[in-house]
């Protein structure tokens, strides 16, 4: 099959599973509310009146009339909660708008340590660009990646090409945006492992556990294998990739993924970034959900963070471009115990919402090309016979690195 039937097959399938993902979330979703009745009956509508200061509840009819239901006639969870399935509307409605403003604000933090750990990163190979750099194509590659329809990849790809416009080492200053992505995931896992091993027995982090051990381990045991001289003398087939066309790139990206492991401070200073970003993404998400109605508090926190994370695994696998319809299946199962189908809808798409907000400031820096190495911004064109060699461009994009 050619390339390009592969690429449009693949592309149908993502599509396909979208579709079904999202067919599937939408299954109960309403748009008015929904009172489930102790005799088997139910009554949808609007409620208007607070559950919590009335011995009754007040449903307004498609007629516009209201209907008054004694909530001891209302039947209930498991949990004793009086089984009301809120809609679209009143999800809606009755949010608290300021706490989506909160989330954005929290939000758009995030950036700012992302973009130092990517810094950091690049200096673990010797690549030196400032914190400015990093700080635009961190917020150029966000933007391609959340609010361009090219999937989750495309930012990584830009800020791949980008950086490598800052320095001589361009293998290795690709390597490190797709090292910057792994150190994000391996922490992600890990924190969601934890979480989940040291959670109570029952509930769905429980049903989490096995499936994340399972990932944990098989990533330790991978490092361990990867990084074990022994191991690697007798397990990577050297002889045979080094008859591969491509041997030289694939030898440096190696090398700087254990140059990276070796730079122990560097390593554990972004981890501690990647968790404060991640920290402050969950909670903006935990915002929003508290936004929205969903049993949400202190008693329930670290759940929502795990769900969060677990969203968050979601999305980085093969498949629909940022998980769209597979993400809100997930929260739609996790997020079961604590609101009703339209409200976990909502809160899904409000997530995506805020991240799409906080990505639209890396429009302004793709629009104005600042994301691009001073030297290698459009100047003066001089005329052909004056253009300078390849080595000499090169050499001069390593000076101005270095200095």
């Amino acid at each position: 099959m050619a390339k390009r039937a592969r690429k449009r097959l693949y592309d149908a399938l993502r599509i396909i599973l979208s579709i079904a993902a999202l067919f599937i979330v939408i299954q109960g979703v309403t748009f008015k509310d929904q009172v489930t009745l102790k005799d088997g009956g139910s009554v949808e509508g609007l409620v208007r009146f607070s559950v919590e200061q009335q011995d009754w509840v007040g449903v307004e009819l498609a007629d516009k009339s209201v209907q008054r239901i004694a909530q001891s006639d209302i039947a209930t969870d498991e949990d004793g909660a009086l089984k009301i399935s809120y809609g679209l509307r009143t999800a809606w409605s009755t949010s608290t708008k300021t706490l989506f403003l909160l989330a954005i604000a929290i939000n758009s933090l995030v950036v700012f340590p992302l973009a130092l750990r990517f810094q950091w990163l690049l200096l673990a190979q010797d690549i030196r660009i400032s914190y400015w750099e990093a700080l635009k194509l961190t917020f150029a590659g966000n933007f391609l990646n959340f609010a361009t329809p090219l999937g989750s990849n495309a930012g990584d790809v830009f800020k791949a090409y980008f950086v490598s416009l800052h320095t001589e080492h361009k293998t290795e200053a690709v390597a490190t945006v797709a090292l910057d992505r792994m150190i994000g995931l391996a922490t992600l896992i890990t924190v969601v492992t934890a979480i989940t091993v040291f959670s109570s027995g029952g509930g769905r982090l429980a049903t989490l556990r096995p499936y994340t051990l399972v990932v944990f381990v098989g990533g330790v045991a991978g490092a361990f294998v990867y990084l074990s001289p022994l191991l690697r003398k007798y397990l990577i087939p050297r002889k045979w990739l080094e008859r591969l066309p491509m041997f030289e790139q694939i030898r440096r990206v190696d090398n700087a993924a254990r140059t990276l492991a070796g730079s122990k401070s560097i390593v554990l200073g972004a981890v501690v970034m990647t968790l404060i970003l991640q920290g402050l993404a969950l909670t903006a998400y935990f915002t929003v959900a508290v936004a929205l109605g969903l049993v949400a508090n202190a008693g329930n926190i670290i759940e929502y963070y795990a769900y969060f994370y677990t969203g968050a695994l979601v999305q980085t696998l093969p498949g629909p471009p940022q998980g769209l319809g597979t993400v809100e299946l997930a929260y739609r199962y996790l997020l079961g115990p604590y609101g009703s189908p339209s409200q976990i809808v909502c809160v899904a798409f409000g997530i995506r919402i805020v991240v799409l907000a906080c990505a639209l400031p890396g429009l302004l820096v793709t629009l104005t090309g600042s994301y691009k190495p001073r030297e290698a911004l459009p100047v003066d064109e001089p005329d052909e016979e004056e253009q300078p060699s390849a080595d000499n461009t090169a050499e001069k994009k390593h000076d101005l690195a270095v200095i």
